[in-house]
């Protein structure tokens, strides 16, 4: 691990530090403390790991990858019996860093430090981050992957997950033949991570492939329905726990545009905002190859007819997410076309995505009715002035709202607020 020898602790997340590792505020006056979160001293009884996986990148099979600049340092549990992975990210060289220096500098810590924090309290599944140290010591990059190698500050930011095992974490075992590692492997994540699933269960696979599934599709609907696209979703960045993790270059989309990517070395737009769908099914059946040895013919079979309930899966999640967006309650048959119509309207006008649905949230009504919106409302304004069917589509919008009874205006901002 690296040794910082010029460090200072830049800022900690209170939620973190109270709720999951139970410890007081005035630990980060502690000097060992910020030792211990820099990569200078090892927390007690911990020992430090880097983890071996592979994956697809961009559609492709990389081979061997791993933890190139993370350590982790071991499981905590917490006083609510929680079970916590804490981990270094930038704290230096491991066994997988190949030809990097196990580094990170201050852009993409604070992105990561930052976004994992903003996903938790937006209720999307994901990494936490405790803090953030930043070092005077100097680490090179090429920000633009043009050759212009520049001098940054370096930075570590100790992250936490309940489990940091993602599909290439058992790609690389079917890849390389490690089947019983792949099988002791498997039996710990669910054993671990999975205990409904009954460990003597002789279907245990398949059960387990299905519930990766259906987590998976309902957190990209959920990513959807923030705007977030995650820039890198190879299947090394694909959770089996179906939380967000490894933020690289993420984005969250301003113009409602399903074309939006914000990996500038994404040149072809493989995960794009729209794609990230499609990507997820991809990944998905990267993750059946890899238990294709585990499995008989006919369990086999059954996972292939779990994968192809797949589009259905998450478009039903995609659905409720926005209907709850819209306010709506219960199920009516043209919902779907309402969502469709909305988001349809925004693509054309290029509509602000979170403000055009905060501010359906905000406007009364009668105000909607009648088109008439405050300056605070530019984004209804806008759409309004900018596309011929918006008209149609508040229509068909107060239609289905009026179906809901006794529902107030208060009640619904509420509603679509919470």
């Amino acid at each position: 691990m690296l040794f910082l020898h010029i460090f200072r602790l830049f800022c900690v997340f209170q939620d973190v530090l109270r709720n999951i590792l139970d410890l007081n505020e005035s630990v980060i006056q502690n000097e060992e403390f910020v030792c211990c979160v820099s990569g200078g001293k090892l927390f007690p009884g911990s020992v430090p790991l880097a983890h071996r996986y592979g994956g697809h990148q961009f559609g492709y099979w990389a081979g061997q990858l791993g933890d190139g600049r993370a350590h982790l340092l071991g499981e905590y549990t917490n006083r609510k019996g929680e079970r916590w992975e804490v981990q270094l990210k930038g704290s230096g060289k491991t066994p997988y860093s190949r030809s990097g220096d196990g580094r990170a500098v201050i852009r993409s810590s604070v992105r990561e430090f930052l976004c994992s924090e903003a996903m938790h309290f937006l209720g999307v599944p994901t990494s936490r981050a405790l803090s953030l140290v930043v070092s005077e010591e100097p680490v090179w990059r090429d920000p633009f992957y043009n050759g212009s190698v520049i001098k940054e500050r370096g930075a570590v930011v100790l992250r936490l997950a309940k489990s940091w095992f993602r599909i290439g974490s058992l790609e690389i075992l079917t890849r390389t033949g490690e089947l019983d590692v792949l099988r002791t492997l498997l039996d710990f994540v669910i054993k671990e991570h999975f205990k409904s699933i009954a460990t003597n269960d002789p279907d245990k696979y398949v059960v387990f492939f299905s519930r990766v599934l259906n987590e998976t599709a309902h957190l990209i609907a959920h990513w959807m329905s923030v705007g977030f696209a995650h820039g890198v979703c190879n299947t090394d960045n694909f959770s089996l726990l179906s939380i967000t993790f490894d933020y690289g270059p993420f984005g969250f989309m301003e113009s409602y545009d399903p074309n939006f990517v914000p990996n500038t070395s994404d040149d072809e737009g493989r995960y794009s905002i729209g794609a990230q769908a499609n990507v997820g099914l991809f990944n998905l059946q990267k993750l059946l190859e890899a238990l294709k040895p585990l499995l008989t013919s006919d369990q086999l079979s059954q996972s292939l007819q779990i994968l192809r309930e797949y589009p259905q899966i998450y478009h039903q999640r995609f659905h409720e997410l926005f209907k709850a967006k819209l306010g709506f309650l219960g199920n009516e048959e043209k919902d779907s076309y309402v969502i469709a119509f909305l988001l349809k309207l925004m693509e054309d006008t290029g509509a602000d995505f979170t403000m055009t649905f905060r501010q359906l949230s905000e406007v009364t009504l009668s105000r909607l009715q009648k088109g008439s919106f405050a300056p605070s409302l530019w984004a209804l304004s806008d759409l309004s002035s900018s596309h011929k069917h918006f008209r149609d589509f508040v229509q068909l919008y107060l239609q289905r709202l009026l179906m809901i009874i006794s529902d107030s205006d208060e009640e619904r901002q509420h509603r679509m607020q919470g």
